[in-house]
């Protein structure tokens, strides 16, 4: 699994209003505790001036794996009701919508095998997560305090009386623990303590940024070079870095054909011809479509084979003139 992060900061939260700041010390795993496998559901209802009881600062959506940043990760959350909030970064998973509460943490469920594959899709992405802040702040994950659940946060004294994550994963009767889950991040990183040529191999992770400078811009840290060529090739404008700052995969863009300026009308006849960022297939979809309708072209380029290709007035894109009929 290749961890997708996308930002989608809490701005109108009165957490992030409060602009406090912490060191990172730790990193706490918490669940949402209903049934609730968007991560969309509680962004929308946390985005709100008034909602002053809570922010975190991640959410990992159980239908696909996606991680949505809501705060800035060094921001002070409100998330574990204790201490933890001035040293640790939450973040929440996920539950199975095929899940039902009947009081406090037990819950039931009329579909294990859904229930067990956003547990285990919502384990994986944190996994991932957590190894990407235990590389950014220095951190070990084995050692006592640094990855703690909020179960076990509420042992320690320092968070509110909750039972999650362990609670969800042991009612599935999946064999996931805390004890294990930081066994797996400590393999994400692909260190081991005791070998120093092994450790000094973790500190290699490729970085998706726009610039090496502009940490704040990085899609993801990724070990497997392929991995982060995938994702820069996503992301316009993005581009690889190793560890040491330098480039080691820039996507190529598609060579800008010759481009004639004219001005004429064409009509569309059918409903959905996509409009493109450039004159032929290799340029990404704007996500748009003409519709049918009469359509001002400004200028024309030679696509692939005979095609020709044709730029809306508007602004838009371009258009395969083989769906457009000149007036």
């Amino acid at each position: 699994m290749t961890m997708k992060l996308v930002k989608s900061i809490l701005t109108k939260n009165p957490c992030y209003k409060a602009g406090k700041k912490i060191t990172v010390k730790g990193l706490m795993l918490h669940s949402v505790g209903c049934p609730q496998p968007r991560a969309s559901v509680f962004i929308n209802s946390w985005n709100r001036a008034d909602y002053d009881n809570a922010c975190v600062h991640a959410f990992i959506d159980g239908n696909d794996g996606t991680v949505y940043q809501t705060l800035p990760w060094n921001h002070r959350g409100w998330h574990g009701g204790g201490a933890c909030n001035n040293t640790h970064i939450g973040v929440e998973i996920c539950e199975p919508a095929c899940i039902k509460y009947t009081g406090g943490s037990t819950f039931t469920c009329s579909d294990k095998t859904t229930a067990k594959d956003v547990a285990k899709r919502t384990y994986e992405a944190a996994v991932e997560l957590f190894a990407m802040f235990c590389e950014e702040y220095n951190l070990n994950p084995t050692a006592d305090g640094v990855i703690i659940s909020h179960a076990e946060g509420h042992k320690r004294g320092i968070a509110s009386n909750h039972g999650d994550p362990e609670h969800l994963w042991r009612q599935l009767g999946m064999s996931y623990t805390m004890d294990g889950f930081r066994k797996d991040v400590k393999a994400a990183m692909g260190c081991q303590e005791e070998d120093k040529e092994t450790a000094a191999e973790s500190e290699k992770w490729y970085r998706v940024r726009k610039s090496w400078e502009d940490a704040k811009s990085q899609k993801g840290a990724y070990k497997v070079l392929k991995n982060a060529k995938a994702c820069a090739d996503k992301n316009e404008g993005y581009s690889v870095y190793d560890w040491n700052g330098n480039v080691v995969y820039a996507p190529s863009k598609p060579s800008e054909p010759d481009q004639k300026k004219v001005s004429y009308r064409v009509r569309v006849s059918i409903k959905n011809p996509n409009i493109r960022k450039g004159p032929s297939t290799a340029y990404d979809k704007v996500g748009k479509y003409t519709g049918i309708g009469v359509f001002t072209i400004v200028a024309e380029a030679d696509g692939e084979g005979a095609t020709k290709w044709g730029k809306l007035k508007s602004g838009a894109g371009w258009i395969s003139l083989d769906y457009a009929k000149r007036i």
